[in-house]
Parts: C-alpha cells; structure tokens; sequence
C-alpha cells in the first residue's frame, strides 16, 4: 500500500477552518480579509498581546514573518470555502465582506479536538479584547510586534 503524508498544519484546509471559526465567533458581523488576517494573527499568537493567556501556537523566532505569507494562503482558503458555499461573500462600499452561511456550523464543528477548543477560547478572547477595533486600528495593534516577536529573552532593548 502506498504511504501517503498528508499536511495539514497551515494546509488550506486548517487555514479554512481557522476562518470559519473565527467567522463564527464574529457572526453575524462579517469580516473584510484584512480583519481576517489580523484576527487569525491575535488569536494564534493571543499570548504576545494578553501574556495571561496562551497562544495557539508556540513563540518560534520571527513569528511575525507569517503575515508576509497569509494573503495568498487565505485568499486560496476562502475561495475553497466559497465554493463549497462554506462562506459567504458580501461586496460592501468597503470592499468583500466575508460570513458564515448556513453550512458554516456544519462545517466548522465536524471536527472536534482541544486544538479547536483552545482555538475558540482565543477567538472569544480575541474579540472581546479587540473586536470593537476598526480594521486601521487592528493592523496597527498586530503591527507593533513586527520586529520585536523574536528578540524577548534574548537581548535588552537598546535605549
């Protein structure tokens, strides 16, 4: 029999049902790419922000460098999850909202693990904290770790 390797850390499938959890936690307000983009960031790195809550995934070096990857990885889930009308797309004066629909729960919850638990705690946490931020403001949040994500415990800030 063939060996087959499947991967799925960071695969669009993971990615999708990141989106779509954090969709969820946002509905039934919908959320422009670039929300998206920050939002997913908060919630896998929560720890950066709150250091009383954990992140979903460790504090490797230039954790930050991720963002510089996302779009395209993101744009390729959410068209997979559009197709399979997992999401909705509104096009808004602002540019393309994306929603849940009504297979976003199905989908969403046809996998259950304590990854995904842990997961939607971050995305609860992550807008209660920050869901009341405009998209500029959101940007500006995840953007003053750019460059600082690598250096704790390593050096002391120069002054």
């Amino acid at each position: 029999m063939e060996d087959l390797k499947v991967r799925l850390y960071n695969s669009r499938i993971e990615i999708s049902l990141r989106l779509a959890k954090i969709l969820m936690g946002f509905n039934p307000t919908g959320l422009t790419i670039e929300k998206l983009i920050c939002i997913d960031f908060l919630v896998l790195n929560l720890g950066d922000f709150l250091p009383e809550q954990k992140s979903l995934h460790p504090a490797i070096p230039r954790r930050d460098s991720q963002l510089a990857i996302t779009r395209k990885t993101f744009t390729d889930a959410l068209a997979l999850m559009n197709n399979y009308r997992i999401v909705g797309e509104n096009y808004t004066q602002n540019g393309i909202v994306f929603a849940v629909t009504d297979k976003t729960f199905s989908f969403t919850n046809a996998v259950q693990n304590e990854y995904l638990l842990r997961m939607e705690h971050n995305i609860r946490i992550a807008k209660e904290t920050y869901g009341s931020l405009s998209e500029s403001e959101m940007k500006k949040l995840v953007g003053s770790k750019f460059g600082h994500l690598d250096m704790e415990g390593h050096c002391e800030p120069l002054h």
